[in-house]
């Protein structure tokens, strides 16, 4: 993954500023996404199977909020995206989101590698 594509996925330059440019710290809380959120996405997979819409929305506001923290900008959109669609009753599906996700994994983990 070149730096282009990272930086979709991934603005370390507006992140940086939000953890005072600490880059150990980014780091840091970036290695704690990698940690935990796969986990919440599979979660949050399972709820929509089984139309938990309640559940899939804590699930996805959760992911919003870290995601938005740490501009990932692509993973930020997807979550607003999904989070009004489980308000409606129109039919919600994680495979898109599951992508989005799947990609944003993929930019930190050469933003890391990238930077270390």
């Amino acid at each position: 993954m070149d730096e282009h594509e990272i930086a979709e996925y991934l603005d370390a330059a507006k992140g940086l500023p939000r953890v005072l440019g600490k880059v150990a710290l980014y780091k840091k809380l970036l290695s704690k996404f990698l940690a935990d959120t796969g986990a919440q996405v599979d979660r949050l997979k399972k709820e929509i199977e089984a139309n938990d819409r309640a559940a899939a929305s804590v699930t996805v506001h959760t992911i919003k909020g870290v995601a938005g923290n740490l501009s990932m900008t692509k993973l930020y959109e997807a979550s607003l995206a999904l989070e009004a669609l489980l308000k409606t009753e129109a039919e919600a599906s994680a495979a898109e989101y599951a992508a989005v996700y799947e990609k944003t994994v993929k930019a930190v983990e050469a933003y890391m590698q990238n930077n270390s």
